[in-house]
């Protein structure tokens, strides 16, 4: 489903995602099946009924699942910042985008009853677009705003911290090629730096390999694509750059959890009520 907010999808993790990252403000909640644990900034977070996952805009993470281990239904979250800021603002907050201050956040029973009530949204037992918005906003302000939440020490995440002028230049140059993998070498003769330098300053600058910023870029433009074109799901793969189908899908399942055929079907079927 997409809104002002961002994005939102009920998902069945029943398989890894790979190492990866969005430009958006990120919450998972377990919904239903087994509790299980992300992995955020190369550390441990449990997903349980009481603890949410919260991850900054451009902070890495992942999904390690073990074969035999029971799946597990979550409602993934992609938040836009203007909307988390002007959701804050209406709050009363006056720095609301100093998120997240964990990567775990305390999922309490009236919390719950909100993710729940949303779920039922979703799944078609409300179809109003406008009341599963409301619900969104009471639930993200439920998790941030809890009396506890001031107690810890605030996150420097969810901005590039862009302060070398052929980094932010690198940035641009990626975001506009959507993610092709072949203009890396490229983008590192045009900055007149070595290969090793640049990928040191990169890191240093965004938090990220290029490769892993190559993928959030790719994978945003393949989500575009997924829900917003007609055309079909080759010509989306083509247009990325992927010669086969079948590696355009892998690469979107490793990441949303899900194949773009049935990630389209999904807004397709939301759009429609």
């Amino acid at each position: 489903m997409l809104g002002s907010f961002g994005r939102v999808a009920l998902v069945e993790l029943g398989h890894c995602l790979v190492r990866h990252a969005h430009p958006h403000y990120h919450m998972l909640f377990k919904v239903a099946g087994a509790d299980t644990n992300f992995i955020v900034d190369d550390k441990l977070t449990p997903l349980t009924d009481g603890s949410a996952v919260l991850v900054d805009a451009w902070r890495p993470h992942e999904f390690v699942y073990r074969p035999g281990q029971p799946s597990t239904q979550i409602l993934a979250l992609y938040m836009d910042s203007d909307w988390l800021a002007s959701l804050g603002a209406d709050s009363g907050e006056t720095n609301p985008l100093h998120f997240f201050r964990s990567a775990a956040g305390h999922v309490s029973q009236s919390s719950h009853r909100i993710l729940m009530a949303i779920v039922e949204c979703m799944n078609g037992t409300s179809p109003s677009k406008a009341d599963t918005e409301f619900l969104l906003s009471q639930l993200v302000l439920s998790i941030l705003f809890q009396p506890s939440w001031s107690d810890n020490a605030p996150s420097q995440a969810g901005r590039l911290n862009l302060v070398d002028w052929r980094i932010r230049k690198a940035v641009k140059y990626l975001q506009h090629s959507h993610g092709d993998f072949e203009t890396i070498a490229d983008v590192i003769a045009e900055m007149g730096m070595s290969r090793a330098n640049f990928f040191r300053q990169f890191k240093a600058c965004t938090g990220m390999s290029p490769g892993l910023f190559q993928n959030v870029v790719r994978l945003e433009q393949a989500i575009r694509l997924t829900i917003d074109s007609q055309d079909s799901l080759s010509a989306a793969a083509s247009s990325l750059g992927f010669s086969d189908p079948a590696h355009f899908s892998r690469f979107f399942r490793n990441h949303t959890a899900v194949s773009p055929r049935l990630y389209r079907q999904g807004a397709s079927d939301l759009l429609a009520r």
